[in-house]
């Protein structure tokens, strides 16, 4: 009796292509995870009155976007042959309402009232009030408000689902302590950002502000969440995700820097203005003030934090920073970073979760170009 062929173990592009797979299914509910966990706040918070389900309700619409973070988690929770999706569920969930949080604390610092093309939480404040006949004083100070106490809600919720999420209490307590980390090393590097307007561009620590604000909970706390639920959490497997997710973070700033300065409003969905007009000491600011002409450089320091900066002011900057070299040097830094980062998730990561990121690495490098 002739006995069946054994089945051929899976190459590593089957393994890559099934990670992929699994990824993209979860993601398919990306919009409910942190819907959820609003709703679980707004049950929580419904007896403080309407004006508290008002605020759940302006920050529960201000969620979108692409869904990176949580794509993030979901990768390397799979990556690492994490198998509890309802665990997962909340902790991508929680991930997306973090950023949501810093997001509505980001506006208020920088006075957006926009965001993915929308009032945000601070701009609905401030409409409603000018409704109820407020001046634009009073109504520009309830919108900041709205954004503050929003983003407190978002950030609480994200630690209260992670505290009470389907999984042993260390577990818990591993993801809770992970995420607090990483909001703290955010806190830490927004006010570098801020401060950076007080000090000359050649003062200024644009690589570090990326490595703190972007790194720490865009990609490498993600990434560590989702280890951590799939039970991969070993201190080697930690610090390669760590060293993986500080490169692509940085390089990920950088590239967010170069479409601020060089991309087209309707693509970013921005103005090319507003990262001049508040004074952002961005790296192709510090490199093109550092090579210029003097001239150049009295040009730079004249429009740099100007509210009235215009397109022209722009366009006589961007002339400047491609003239010194300082955008192809931007350019060459992320593409360092991404090699770096990709070389440790080859080395140190399993071959799967190492080529999807990989993968995630080709899409950042042709994000600025």
């Amino acid at each position: 009796m002739s006995r069946a062929p054994a089945t051929a173990p899976a190459g590593p592009a089957a393994i890559g292509a099934a990670l992929a797979a699994r990824v993209e299914r979860f993601m398919a509910q990306a919009p409910l995870f942190a819907a959820e966990l609003w709703g679980e706040v707004g049950r929580r918070s419904a007896a403080a009155g309407p004006e508290m389900s008002d605020l759940v309700d302006a920050a529960r619409a201000a969620d979108g976007g692409k869904y990176v973070r949580p794509r993030l988690v979901a990768t390397a929770f799979f990556g690492l042959d994490g198998d509890d999706e309802a665990l997962l569920r909340r902790v991508a969930g929680a991930q997306q309402l973090l950023h949501l949080g810093l997001c509505m604390h980001d506006d208020v610092i920088d006075g957006d009232r926009v965001r993915h093309g929308r009032p945000n939480v601070v701009g609905l404040g401030e409409r409603d009030a000018s409704a109820a006949g407020l001046d634009a004083s009073a109504a520009a100070r309830q919108g900041a408000a709205s954004g503050i106490l929003a983003g407190d809600l978002a950030l609480n919720g994200a630690v209260l689902a992670l505290l009470t999420a389907p999984t042993a209490v260390t577990t818990r307590l591993r993801l809770a302590e992970a995420a607090l980390d990483a909001v703290e090393r955010t806190i830490a590097g927004e006010l570098l950002d801020v401060r950076s307007e007080l000090v000359t561009p050649a003062r200024s620590q644009p690589l570090q502000v990326a490595l703190l604000k972007t790194a720490s909970y865009s990609v490498t706390l993600p990434l560590t969440l989702g280890a951590i639920a799939a039970g991969a959490d070993d201190a080697a497997t930690l610090a390669a995700l760590e060293r993986v997710g500080s490169a692509f973070g940085i390089a990920y700033q950088l590239s967010d820097d170069d479409l601020g300065l060089f991309g087209a409003p309707a693509v970013t969905g921005k103005s090319a203005l507003s990262d001049l007009r508040d004074g952002k000491r961005t790296e192709h600011i510090r490199l093109a003030h550092a090579r210029a002409s003097e001239a150049d450089r009295d040009l730079i320091d004249e429009v740099l934090g100007r509210s009235d900066a215009s397109e022209r002011d722009a366009a006589r900057v961007r002339a400047v920073v491609a003239a010194t070299g300082a955008r192809a040097a931007v350019h060459d830094l992320i593409d360092r970073h991404l090699d770096h980062g990709v070389r440790v998730a080859a080395d140190d990561l399993p071959p799967a979760l190492a080529g999807h990121l990989a993968d995630l690495a080709r899409t950042l490098r042709t994000r600025e170009r």
